[in-house]
C-alpha cells in the first residue's frame, strides 16, 4: 500500500484516477470549487488555493499528523509549485521545489533556458503593471504581458504602446491581472508562423517518449474560437528540430522523472521556446497521444510521482492523429450538438460533449475553456483538414441569444505542413 498525497485544482482525470486504485491509501489538499471530485471516505483538506504554499505547507501537516504520506502527486499546471514544494519540505522522493519552480515560474524558466543557449522571446520582470511602458521601451513595441504563473492563456494582453498601457492600467479588463498575488513579467510580441507542442515522458533523465503536434493555429490567437492540434510523423523535419530541443530544455531545467509538455514557436527568428510544465497538456491531448502511440501521459505522471517504473516506447507512426477542442459560446445554451452525431464523423475514434441545453457560461475566455473534445485519426495532411472541416459543419452550439456559436476550421487561418 502506497500513502499518496495529492494536490490538485481541476484535474479530475487525475482525482478519478487515484481513487480508484486499491494499492493507494489517499490524501488529499484541494480547493473548495473541487472537494465534489472525491468520495466521503477520502481524507481531503480544502484551502483557499493551492498557490498558496503556506495553506499548503500547514494542511499538509494537518494531514501527515493522522494519515503520513510518502508520495505526493501535483497533477494541475497550479499545483505544480506546490507539490515540489512539500516533497522538499519533507525530504520526500521527487521533483524538488527547484525544478517544479523551473517548471511553472516562466520568468525563471526563462532565465534558466537563456543561460542554457536555448533560443526564448525576449523578457523583463514587472514588478507592477506599471512598469509596461518601460518595458516595452526596452524590448521594443508590442510586448506582451501577463502572469510569470498560470495556464490556460489567461490574463495575457497585447499592448500595443505606452498609451495602451497606461489605458490598461486603469481598465477593468486588467483587474484581476493587476490584483493577483503573482509576479509580472513582459515578453516581445513574437510574430508566430506556427505553434507546436511536444508531449514528453522522462525516465531516469532520459528522454523515453516525446512526439510533436502541431497547432491548426497559434494558441494565443484561437482563443474563443476553434483550438486543437494533429501529429506530425517522427521523420518530419519540424518534429526532429522540436524533439531535439525538448532534450536540451529537459536537461537545462533538471527534470530526471516525469512529464512534460513543451510549446515551441516557429518564426522568422527560427524555433523559440514558449514554455514548459512538467504535466500532461490540456483539451484533447492526453487521448490524442493514447490513440496514437498507445501511452497514456496520465498514467505516466502518476506512476513516476510514486516511484514507479516505467518501460515506454514510441511507436513509429506516419499518419495524424487530431485532437479539436469543441469551441463553447458565452450565454445560455439552447441546443448543442449529440455526441452521437460526432462518433458517427469518419476517423472519429473519442469524442465528448461536456455541455448540455439549460448551461449558462460566462466569460472571460482563456485556451481552457471548450465545450468537448474530438479524437480523429487522419491518413494525411489532405485528410487532416477534411476531417477537422467535417466537424466544425457537424457541431453546433446555440445560446438564447440567437447566437450560433459554431466556428467552422475552414474560416480560420493555418499554413499546411509540407
Amino acid at each position: 500500500m502506497k500513502n499518496v498525497l495529492l494536490i490538485n485544482s481541476g484535474r479530475e482525470n487525475a482525482a478519478r484516477a487515484l481513487q480508484q486504485r486499491e494499492d493507494i491509501n489517499l490524501s488529499v489538499i484541494t480547493m473548495p470549487e473541487y472537494a465534489h471530485y472525491y468520495s466521503p471516505g477520502v481524507d481531503v483538506e480544502v484551502i483557499d488555493t493551492v498557490e498558496d504554499l503556506t495553506q499548503v505547507r500547514l494542511a499538509a501537516l494537518r494531514i501527515r499528523a493522522r494519515n503520513p504520506f510518502d508520495y505526493v502527486v501535483a497533477p494541475s499546471e497550479w499545483s505544480i509549485q506546490a507539490g515540489g514544494y512539500i516533497r522538499s519540505y519533507f525530504g520526500l522522493p521527487g521533483t524538488g521545489y527547484a525544478v517544479s519552480n523551473a517548471f511553472s515560474n516562466k520568468f525563471v524558466m526563462k532565465q534558466e533556458l537563456a543561460a542554457a543557449g536555448l533560443s526564448v522571446a525576449n523578457f523583463r520582470r514587472l514588478d507592477a503593471f506599471g512598469d509596461a511602458p518601460a518595458a516595452g521601451d526596452d524590448l521594443g513595441w508590442p510586448i506582451v504581458v501577463k502572469r510569470a504563473f498560470g495556464g490556460g492563456s489567461e490574463d495575457v494582453f497585447v499592448v500595443r504602446d505606452a498609451d495602451h498601457a497606461l489605458a490598461l492600467a486603469g481598465d477593468d479588463s486588467t483587474a484581476n491581472l493587476r490584483a493577483g498575488a503573482y509576479p509580472l513579467m513582459a515578453e516581445e510580441l513574437i510574430d508566430i508562423e506556427t505553434e507546436f507542442h511536444c508531449d514528453g515522458i522522462v525516465v531516469d533523465g532520459e528522454v523515453r517518449f516525446a512526439p510533436v503536434s502541431r497547432y491548426f493555429a497559434p494558441v494565443l490567437r484561437s482563443v474563443g474560437g476553434v483550438i486543437g492540434s494533429y501529429t506530425l510523423p517522427d521523420d518530419h523535419p519540424d518534429a526532429e528540430i522540436i524533439t531535439a530541443l525538448h532534450e536540451r530544455v529537459v536537461a537545462a531545467l533538471g527534470l530526471t522523472d516525469g512529464v512534460t509538455h513543451l510549446e515551441v514557436l516557429k518564426c522568422s527568428r527560427g524555433y523559440l521556446i514558449g514554455e514548459i510544465a512538467c504535466r500532461t497538456g490540456g483539451g484533447g491531448i492526453t487521448p490524442q497521444l493514447e490513440h496514437q502511440y498507445g501511452v497514456d501521459q496520465l498514467s505516466a505522471l502518476l506512476e513516476l510521482s510514486m516511484g514507479g517504473m516505467l518501460d515506454v516506447k514510441q511507436p513509429p507512426r506516419t499518419d495524424h492523429m487530431i485532437q479539436y477542442m469543441l469551441p463553447r459560446p458565452l450565454g445560455t445554451v439552447t441546443e448543442v450538438t449529440p455526441v452521437r452525431e460526432l462518433l458517427a464523423v469518419p476517423g472519429v475514434v473519442h469524442a465528448e460533449v461536456k455541455i448540455k441545453a439549460g448551461d449558462v457560461f460566462h466569460g472571460p475566455l482563456d485556451s481552457s475553456v471548450y465545450a468537448g473534445i474530438v479524437v480523429m485519426r487522419a491518413a494525411d495532411e489532405d485528410q487532416v483538414a477534411q476531417r477537422v472541416t467535417e466537424i466544425g459543419r457537424r457541431f453546433r452550439v446555440t445560446v438564447a441569444e440567437g447566437t450560433d456559436a459554431q466556428p467552422v476550421l475552414a474560416t480560420v487561418s493555418y499554413d499546411r505542413v509540407g
